[in-house]
């Protein structure tokens, strides 16, 4: 899979080139979830489909021009995976400081220029997000949305810091409440002007396409509850899906690419609404991939028009595909740091299948292995003698280092013993490869038949229960969703791969 090869050229060139790119890609979008869509999981999403747009987590302004003169923090915000090309993507910027954002940009764009996993096909403009953390202490995502006009002032600030060589896209609500003397209830709402709501989004939209930059907009089709009497959570839930208002969008601006988010789960469902409103640019689907990504693996086919041939067939070629991913974070990273992460993103790979709960808590427990081997060689550190708790930050660095010599090692504790630790470390965090790990895993709890299941099978098998649970519904018995199943599973695993998956904001 060849990642989109635009380096070159210029500015002009390379700004067309994307545009055709977003929107050739952007009939289904992995919506950007803080914690979740890591590169791990976009890497993940790429060995699934070629052609879904990905996007990252937000990016922090604030952080990124922070650390700009430090290479690990450019990193960890700005890097794709090393082993599979990510292709289609965007990066999810945040921020209400013009300056920043146009540092930002610029950030990204000169590191792009050296680094050959950092390109992304568009920048994002997060206006979307309800956090009371980032909507209301820092005064940006969703609350961006009060002042149309200094969001266009900060997409311009985006454009120009990356040189006009990329386009720059805005993801936003329907509208805002503010909760300040008239809290928000469903009855106050729904005798509100369902007119004047529409005017306030199309207002908004016009006034940021305004200045040329913006020609796409992602957007949430629920209003944000601002004021902090909301969670992230309930402000994904309470407050009414109001598709009709995309719908009037893309017909009153044609001229304008129109991706529709909230309330899809389902490549069936993603695949119904685009074939409603055929004017629509896109489906922006976050929580419903989280929780089965293998459910959407004829996206290929049956949004974009384009066979899988060079696409993984089943999820024993994904898994080993993945583990090279895997292992390579593995040897660059502390893995006390990141496995977590890695583990996550295929924990729900097998969502549905018989076992898959016990299969994630396997993969829960492989995840937890290199933070339980850094307390225990803590423990053993302290009972040693005092001042050595620093050993787990030597953990990536050779036991014959002289910095690990000269400040790392506690002189109180004998050389022979800490070299002997370190010793132990690295043969229990080492002897057998991530990959092998999670592949073995997946044995473990699935038959041949599901492991080797293709694309083509497992979405007619999952078709065919859809209708079965449908007939069960209509007689009387209640069934849970897979998001509903994976949802209860992260309350279980309580600080596990999948502690709180669903939890957390979906701008």
């Amino acid at each position: 899979m060849a990642a989109e090869n635009i380096h070159h050229g210029d500015a002009t060139h390379h700004r067309s080139d994307k545009d055709e790119t977003l929107n050739k890609h952007s009939r289904l979008c992995l919506a950007p979830m803080m914690d979740y869509t890591t590169r791990h999981f976009r890497a993940m999403v790429r060995l699934i489909s070629n052609n879904v747009l990905t996007c990252t987590e937000m990016v922090s302004a604030d952080e990124l021009v922070s650390g700009r003169r430090n290479s690990e923090v450019k990193k960890q915000l700005l890097e794709q995976s090393a082993i599979i090309s990510e292709g289609p993507s965007v990066l999810q910027i945040g921020g209400n400081d013009p300056s920043q954002l146009r540092n930002s940009a610029k950030i990204y764009h000169e590191y792009s220029r050296r680094s050959d996993q950092c390109e992304y096909t568009a920048l994002n403009l997060n206006c979307g997000c309800p956090s009371p953390a980032v909507s209301g202490k820092k005064c940006y995502g969703a609350a961006l949305m009060r002042d149309p006009k200094h969001v266009t002032k900060l997409v311009r600030e985006m454009h120009d810091g990356a040189d006009g060589t990329l386009p720059v896209t805005v993801k936003c609500r329907i509208g805002l409440h503010e909760n300040g003397d008239v809290p928000f209830t469903r009855e106050l709402y729904d005798a509100m002007s369902n007119e004047k709501e529409y005017e306030g989004l199309r207002e908004f939209v016009e006034t940021v396409a305004s200045d040329g930059i913006v020609n796409s907009f992602q957007i949430h089709a629920r209003i944000a509850v601002l004021g902090g009497s909301f969670s992230p959570a309930e402000n994904r839930r309470v407050p009414p899906l109001k598709y009709d208002h995309l719908h009037r969008l893309t017909n009153e601006y044609p001229e304008l690419n129109f991706v529709l988010n909230g309330g899809i789960h389902s490549l069936k469902q993603a695949k119904e609404e685009m074939d409603k409103i055929p004017s629509l640019s896109g489906i922006m689907v976050g929580r419903g991939l989280v929780a089965d990504p293998w459910g959407f693996a004829m996206a290929d086919e049956l949004l974009f028009g384009n066979n899988a041939k060079s696409l993984c067939s089943n999820r024993r070629e994904i898994l080993e595909a993945y583990g090279q991913h895997a292992d390579y974070e593995e040897l660059h990273n502390d893995p006390a740091s990141v496995r977590r992460s890695i583990v996550a993103a295929c924990a729900h790979l097998f969502a549905g299948e018989h076992n898959a709960n016990k299969f994630r808590m396997e993969l829960d427990e492989i995840a937890g292995r290199p933070e339980r081997l850094e307390r225990e060689v803590k423990a053993k550190v302290w009972s040693k003698g005092s001042g050595a708790s620093t050993l787990a930050s030597a953990f990536s660095v050779s036991s014959t280092s002289d910095e690990v010599r000269s400040s790392r090692w506690d002189d109180t504790v004998g050389w022979d013993d800490m070299q002997a630790i370190e010793d132990n470390i690295r043969w229990d965090a080492g002897e057998q490869p991530l990959s092998e790990l999670i592949l073995e895993a997946a044995h473990k709890h699935f038959a041949g038949e599901v492991l080797s299941r293709s694309r083509k099978d497992s979405w007619e098998k999952k078709v065919w229960e859809e209708e079965e649970a449908k007939r069960k519904r209509a007689k009387g018995y209640p069934l849970l969703s897979i998001a509903d199943i994976s949802s209860d599973t992260g309350k279980k695993l309580s600080g596990g791969v999948v502690d709180g998956w669903f939890n957390n904001g979906l701008n």
